[in-house]
């Protein structure tokens, strides 16, 4: 007979709070039907420079309730991870998460409770070693070790190698939310990895009212939403701005500074017709996304670029609008859904042609997207886990 799992303890990448970048995790974790859903914040290191109340917050455990789960933050998460300080800080607060989770679930929590571990936790080893969870599903989002910031720095990717190790021999089901990603991994490491991709609030994203700050600006509008990274070619989207200076070229989203050319970076906004709008909230997005003529993914072809399964891929899908994306293995199963340009000069030509009027072209992407939701998503893990282990999660229809 199955073991039946009622709980799930998932690891967060991104605090709970934080509204600048929306993660896979925080989407899964908001969408788990049926099961008692704890999220754990990860340490938010020295980076973030917490304030003295900050600090004094943080030498404790923080709980509180949202959106119909609870949010844990650990203590001692500013402690760098230099010389073993935040190991040791999370073996102890391992040991504290333990006694928690039996307060909550009973002693034998382990053997109902899923602990869900995505790729970007690799500075958390300890605290999951020292936690000895049972059950446990890893998800590689990304090839984290294709970053330049990570593959360019010695001791990170040795940090990053051990923790894939470690997880890859630990947990019950591997899954990589791309075939690309799947197969790279699995023959680096010898372990069978499965498919699970990133999903979508479908009905969130269609027939929105377009963003009163987009439709100031001269039609037509060609967006960009996401993250400003490594992945992102900058030339690529000066070269658009150049070719279509009558457009507006819109860019949403979080810049991650040390990651990109900086000489790119401020060529592109230089450009009279490119606007950065900043951040905006995942709330917000929808209307950005009706005001557009014209999506855009521009990726690079980075091997981790290549490895990834966007979020906004979803996304754009879901709002109707045209798309016009990079050639991604990812794409693939929406090649008749997306322009696809693989040199500067295809990829201008597939924003010229989204342009022209594509009836039902709208319907039809809806219709595509509405099997991606994030319900389904953890019907498919729910299913890995069967397969597997034969674990049965409790879900609700």
């Amino acid at each position: 007979m199955a073991e039946r799992l009622e709980a799930v303890v998932l690891l967060g990448m991104n605090p709970w709070q934080h509204r600048e970048i929306n993660d896979t995790v925080r989407f899964l974790a908001r969408s788990a039907p049926g099961l008692d859903r704890v999220y754990l914040n990860p340490p938010a290191g020295l980076r973030v420079r917490p304030t003295a109340a900050e600090l004094a917050a943080g030498c404790s455990w923080q709980e509180e309730e949202r959106e119909g789960l609870t949010v844990l933050t650990r203590p001692l998460g500013f402690l760098p991870v230099a010389l073993g300080l935040r190991a040791a800080a999370d073996r102890l607060a391992a040991g504290w998460l333990d006694r928690r989770l039996a307060q909550r679930w009973g002693r034998d929590w382990r053997e109902r409770t899923l602990v869900y571990v995505p790729s970007w936790c690799y500075t958390q080893t300890a605290l999951i070693g020292s936690l000895r969870p049972r059950y446990l599903f890893f998800h590689l989002l990304d090839d984290t070790l294709g970053f330049p910031e990570i593959a360019g720095d010695p001791r990170v990717q040795q940090q990053n190698l051990r923790f894939l190790e470690a997880m890859l021999a630990a947990c019950t089901v591997a899954a990589a939310v791309s075939p690309e990603l799947a197969e790279r991994y699995q023959q680096r490491f010898g372990r069978p990895i499965a498919l699970l991709r990133n999903g979508v609030e479908a009905g969130f994203f269609a027939a929105a009212r377009p963003a009163a700050e987009l439709a100031a600006l001269p039609a037509p509008r060609l967006l960009y939403t996401g993250s400003i990274n490594s992945w992102v070619d900058l030339e690529l989207l000066d070269g658009l701005a150049q070719a279509r200076p009558d457009a507006s070229l819109v860019l949403i989203g979080h810049l991650f500074a040390d990651s990109v050319d900086r000489r790119q970076w401020q060529q592109l906004l230089s450009r009279p017709n490119v606007r950065w709008l900043g951040s905006r909230s995942y709330r917000e997005l929808p209307a950005y996304l009706a005001g557009a003529e014209v999506l855009l993914l521009p990726r690079t072809g980075a091997e981790h670029s290549r490895a990834s399964d966007p979020l906004k891929l979803y996304e754009y899908l879901a709002s109707g609008r045209p798309v016009v994306s990079t050639a991604l293995p990812a794409l693939a199963d929406f090649s008749n859904l997306v322009g696809l340009g693989g040199s500067p000069r295809e990829f201008i030509a597939q924003v010229e042609a989204a342009l022209r009027p594509h009836p039902e072209l709208a319907q039809r992407q809806q219709a595509a997207v509405a099997a991606h939701s994030w319900e389904a998503r953890w019907q498919e893990l729910a299913r890995l886990l069967e397969n597997a282990a034969a674990i049965s999660l409790t879900l609700r229809p």
